[in-house]
């Protein structure tokens, strides 16, 4: 997106936005937002309406003042900052969803002096003006993307605010212990602060680390609740992967051939089993081969297993089972990644060899082309990703993002480093300078310290009218 500069403070010298806030093309309805100083004159010329309720939907024909040509009828209604989404004067044109009468609307508010809004421009606005903060913004993003039900129960948790409080209560008692250091250095000379007692500020620094870090563990689990999990069809050339990707997803997403091989690189799908968002990557076959493309194919397809949460390592049961899939890497138990072994092809005589393994009990069989084991597999996926998605303690309030873990981490770290300072006799001025390299630490996961680059990288993921 465009570079977002910091708004002035005084109203009267901003830009006054304008954009289609609905989805664009035909539609039954499209609202047409107007933000800044600007908003409600503009809206008032459209209109011809001479005053403008609070949140009342007027109808009126919305007219281009220069030439008094029609171009809508429809209903306005105006939002007074700083009771808004973006903290100033608002106007919503709601009006039939024609492109091109969206676009005659939106030239004739440019041509009043509005101009039109970058990508996440209103909910920039809503950052500065303190309506939301940093989280909020991210759990807006999230929400907007949402394609499953449990991708938008966790957005709304976000959005709601629930981990922005949380850190909050965390942040309190961070910042009172350092308001007590540091009046002991501008006040040293009051003979009450003369003294500190160190054990209960190491206490509850110790235990306020620990907080943050648990916090950090559920990053896991906070992004496979927002984006799923990647699951990946892993086996031999040839073990029924595309097929089954196909039978999963209930449509012919792969090629699918006799010959092995046919899968030369990696294809992904999205499905949502029982409301929970995945991602199905059907994988190149593993085998010992000459052919560079096919090597090629062969890493790439490792490689996702080894990245993945949950990889279905397809079994040919009418096989010999082959080794050069055996990768020690993906057994369970040993490795990142989930592991469910599925059976293809069970409707074919099981090979001797199969038969004897001893781990054949754990596989799910499935024979693909009859829909035999394949609504089973679903739910079994369900229960993967969902008890990966909850986590050993279940927790309601997670990070969803990278960034927030590694903030959580550095002020764990700094309040460590608080910590043995203080233990050491080391100067009060090096503990306060690590408690507030603590607090800005969370600051930069709701905003008031977050660097520019994270910024833009926020909110280049809205679109234009949000």
């Amino acid at each position: 997106m465009a570079e977002l500069l910091p708004l002035p403070a005084d109203g009267a010298d901003r830009d006054t936005l304008v954009a289609l806030a609905t989805a664009a093309g035909p539609a039954g309805v499209a609202v047409i937002r107007l933000s800044g100083p600007a908003a409600h004159p503009i809206a008032k010329n459209l209109s011809g309406k001479s005053a403008l309720p609070q949140g009342q939907a007027l109808f009126c024909a919305l007219r281009d003042p220069a030439t008094g040509e029609l171009l809508d009828r429809g209903y306005v209604v105006a939002f007074y900052g700083p009771h808004s989404f973006t903290g100033e004067d608002v106007a919503e044109l709601q009006v039939h969803g024609s492109p091109a009468g969206v676009a005659r609307i939106i030239d004739a508010c440019t041509r009043l002096g509005a101009r039109q809004a970058r990508p996440g421009e209103f909910t920039w606005r809503a950052l500065w003006a303190g309506k939301l903060d940093l989280l909020q913004v991210e759990g807006l993003s999230d929400l907007l993307h949402a394609r499953s039900e449990e991708q938008h129960r966790a957005a709304l948790l976000g959005l709601d605010g629930q981990l922005s409080q949380r850190l909050a209560a965390l942040r309190e008692p961070l910042l009172s212990s350092l308001a007590e250091v540091e009046a002991r250095l501008d006040f040293a000379a009051e003979p009450h602060l003369a003294t500190l007692d160190p054990l209960p500020l190491l206490r509850q620094w110790s235990e306020l680390g620990a907080q943050l870090l648990r916090l950090a563990e559920t990053a896991q689990q906070g992004r496979l609740r927002l984006r799923g999990a990647r699951v990946v069809l892993y086996g031999a050339p040839n073990a029924g992967k595309s097929t089954l990707l196909n039978a999963l997803l209930g449509t012919d997403r792969a090629l699918v051939d006799a010959r092995p091989g046919t899968t030369r690189d990696t294809l992904e799908a999205a499905l949502a089993p029982e409301g929970l968002l995945m991602t199905l990557i059907d994988t190149a076959g593993v085998r010992i081969a000459d052919d560079p493309v096919e090597l090629q194919g062969t890493e790439r397809a490792r490689r996702e297993a080894q990245q993945a949460d949950v990889v279905l390592w397809c079994i040919d049961g009418s096989q010999p089972l082959p080794t050069e899939v055996m990768d020690p890497q993906l057994l369970p138990g040993s490795c990142k990644p989930l592991v469910q072994i599925v059976w293809t092809k069970a409707d074919l005589p099981v090979h001797p060899q199969l038969a004897a393994w001893p781990r054949l009990a754990e596989a799910l069989q499935v024979a693909a082309p009859t829909e035999h084991g394949v609504d089973p597999l679903r739910k079994q996926l369900a229960v993967l990703v969902r008890g990966l998605a909850q986590g050993p303690r279940a927790e309601q309030v997670v990070v969803s993002r990278e960034r927030h873990a590694a903030a959580l981490r550095e002020g764990a770290q700094a309040l460590e480093r608080a910590a043995r300072a203080l233990g050491d006799g080391e100067p009060l001025e090096l503990v306060a300078a690590d408690l507030r390299d603590a607090a800005y630490a969370l600051d930069e996961i709701t905003g008031p310290m977050t660097p520019d680059d994270v910024l833009g990288s926020i909110f280049a993921q809205f679109c234009v009218g949000k």
